[in-house]
Order: structure tokens, then C-alpha cells, then sequence
């Protein structure tokens, strides 16, 4: 009996000792932000936004910009498109169902996404009455832009967002207007986080008519707009200077370019361009680095996407024979290669084609998307303040 409880005594002489070495350990990691933070950071989002109400002290240690900052260092990948289609298994219900962080009779509109904020603007007709809001879908933030200034311009062209979390914990807004003097002509003024009133960049240039500056798209340090007809450009936010952007050729019988697909994803600029209607095969354009021109990163052929969906052939012709109907969401590209794919709709589905094994994957949907160039904003979780 007596070794029975010796054995007894030492298991839970043990099981004290763990204990208590449980706690140690847990009062050093408290004790210790640096080595919490380590711990915080690899947490995903929504783990964090829950954590935020643990204790004062996590709250101050979440919610910090160099948190926030390194938290981002690492693109995080694009979850789902709004109208709202995942992408992320784990992502299974909507963020929200409508915009409403401020309330206005005529409701808010999604005007562009970026790294997790999107840039919003009030329903209104007149350009003077608008008023403009960066808003992050994740945390539930918002700030309102402050009024754009400046007689000699009227109006608004686009306003796009510019940001990029993994060099900077602010974001710049890019307004394109027309100027009074000459039609042809526009001023940019851009605001910033930091800055905060508008302020006027550089002078008047030269744009054609074609150009799409409501769909501006930021990526490598530049906001970039694409003419279906004429010159593209781009605007350099270093040096504040008005590019041409180069484009790949358009076919001799065409008019315009058969845009399809123009974004962004991890850091990479995303072109398709299709001008038959009878074709599934085209291919996917990604830009150089320094602005030097396209070449084809991904080549896609929908043959068996068309074979085993039927509904996306659109009709018959007897000289181009079966026409399809599809709409090229966005191109979703991901840490490891093999795993990019390209997200396009169908009456009824969105299907993510994967480029490396041709394969695919569907959802159902009933999202009143677009055939030809939808504009798909992309939903991508953010701790970034606004």
C-alpha cells in the first residue's frame, strides 16, 4: 500500500509540476508582446478580429499600424468577388449584403478594390454632391474623403485607390477630372491618408475619349487605364508623371480591342483579350515589371468546360460554328503556382479553371453578372486601417 501511494504522491506531485510549468509558459508569452505578436501574426483575420476583445492589451496590440504592417507583408489571398461568389471554401457566407456604413437615400456603390479597402461613393448625378468613402469590409471601418476642390476642372473621370500594405500602412486616392478649358485635357488631384485635403498633380494632359478611368487598376507603384480603342496609360505615384501604357496588337479586322479581363492578383497585371466568339481558346497577358510591354503567362483552352456545360454556347453560325458565351471574372493567382486559375461565369455558375492541370471546379450562383467585361471587385481580408 505504501508504494501505491508513493506512486500516487509522485503522479500528482507531476501533474503540479506541469501544471505550473503550463502557467509559466503562458505568463511568459503574455509578458512578452514580442513574442505574442509572433504568435498573433499567424493567426488568420477573422481569428484576430475575435481576439480584439480578449483584453485592453490585445486590443492595443492588434489594432497597431506595424502590426497591421507586417500582418501584410504576405499578400493575403483573394477569398471572393462581389456580387458576392467565393472563391475560399472557408469562406462560405458574404462579408455584408449591402454597403450600409453611412446612410444615404440614394444608397453607396463599390467604385474599386485594393489590398483589402475598397473606395465607395454615394449615388448621386451631380459630381458636386458626391461624396467619397474608403471602407474596410473586414473590420467595418470608414473615413469619408474630403471635398474635391478646383474651378478650372469639371467632370469627375474616375477615382481610383492606391495601396499596398506590405510598403505602407496609408493609401492615396487618384481623381481624374476633365478640364474646363479643353475637352481633351484632364488634372489629377490626389488625396492620401496622411495628406488629407486634395491637392493638385502636376499639369493638364492630354487623354483620348476611350480611355476607362472609372476602372483604374493599381498595381507596381502605378494606376493604370486601358482605352479599348486608343492609347492606355498609366500614372507613376513617385514621380507623379502621365505614361502610355504599350498593349499587345490588335488583329487587322478588328476596330477595338475584345477586353475581357483587365486586373490585378499577388502582385502581377492581368490582360485577356478575345475577338471571336467562336473560340475557347485565348490566352492570359501579364506585364513586365518596368512597364516594357505583355507576354503570355497563361494559355487556356474551355473546350471541356464547354463540353460539360452546354449553356455556354451561345448560338450557332455555319461559318464560325458554335458561339460562346462566358464572362472572365478575374485571374486568381496564388502562392505556389499550380494552384493559379482563372474565375469566369456561366448562365448559373462561376467556374475556377485551373491553368497547370486544366481542370475545374464550379459553384452555383445566381449573381446578375455580365457577359463580355464584368468588373469583379476583389474581397481580400484586411486588418489595415483607414
Amino acid at each position: 500500500m505504501l508504494s501505491v501511494k508513493r506512486v500516487r504522491i509522485r503522479i500528482r506531485m507531476r501533474t503540479l509540476e506541469e501544471s505550473s510549468s503550463q502557467e509559466s509558459s503562458a505568463h511568459i508569452v503574455a509578458s512578452n508582446d514580442d513574442l505574442l505578436s509572433e504568435l498573433l501574426l499567424r493567426l488568420p483575420i477573422k481569428s484576430l478580429l475575435k481576439f480584439k476583445s480578449v483584453s485592453k492589451h490585445w486590443l492595443s496590440l492588434i489594432t497597431d499600424p506595424h502590426f497591421s504592417r507586417r500582418k501584410n507583408l504576405k499578400p493575403n489571398p483573394v477569398s471572393a468577388l462581389f456580387s458576392f461568389v467565393p472563391l475560399d471554401p472557408l469562406q462560405t457566407s458574404a462579408p455584408f449584403t449591402s454597403l450600409t456604413f453611412v446612410d444615404h437615400p440614394r444608397g453607396i456603390e463599390i467604385l474599386q478594390s485594393c489590398n483589402g479597402l475598397f473606395c465607395c461613393s454615394s449615388v448621386d448625378y451631380n459630381d458636386s454632391e458626391r461624396k467619397y468613402y474608403i471602407y474596410n469590409p473586414t473590420t467595418k471601418q470608414f473615413t469619408t474623403l474630403p471635398p474635391l476642390c478646383g474651378r478650372s476642372v469639371r467632370r469627375v473621370l474616375g477615382v481610383n485607390l492606391a495601396f499596398d500594405p506590405s510598403k505602407s500602412h496609408t493609401y492615396k486616392v487618384v481623381c481624374v477630372q476633365r478640364c474646363k478649358s479643353s475637352y481633351d485635357h484632364c488634372q489629377i488631384q490626389i488625396s492620401s491618408l496622411e495628406t488629407g485635403p486634395w491637392r493638385v498633380s502636376g499639369v493638364p494632359f492630354a487623354a483620348p475619349i476611350s480611355v476607362d478611368f472609372p476602372s483604374g487598376v493599381y498595381w507596381n507603384g502605378a494606376i493604370h487605364w486601358i482605352s479599348p480603342r486608343e492609347a492606355s496609360l498609366y500614372f507613376d505615384l513617385n514621380e507623379e508623371l502621365v505614361r502610355e501604357m504599350p498593349m499587345p496588337p490588335v488583329p487587322d479586322d478588328s476596330n477595338e480591342r475584345g477586353i475581357r479581363c483587365f486586373g490585378e492578383s499577388c502582385g502581377h497585371l492581368h490582360l485577356v483579350e478575345i475577338y471571336e466568339s467562336s473560340t475557347t481558346q485565348f490566352n492570359v497577358y501579364e506585364m513586365e515589371r518596368d512597364h516594357s510591354g505583355w507576354f503570355v503567362k497563361f494559355r487556356v483552352d474551355l473546350n471541356g468546360v464547354a463540353l460539360a456545360f452546354p449553356g455556354i454556347i451561345e448560338g450557332y453560325h455555319e461559318e464560325y460554328d458554335y458561339m460562346y458565351s462566358f464572362s472572365v471574372l478575374c485571374i486568381v493567382r496564388r502562392e505556389k503556382e499550380e494552384d493559379s486559375f482563372l474565375a469566369l461565369h456561366i448562365p448559373g455558375k462561376v467556374i475556377g479553371y485551373n491553368f497547370s492541370s486544366k481542370s475545374y471546379q464550379t459553384s452555383d450562383t445566381d449573381c446578375p453578372l455580365a457577359f463580355g467585361w464584368s468588373y469583379a471587385f476583389q474581397y481580400i481580408e484586411s486588418l489595415s486601417l483607414v
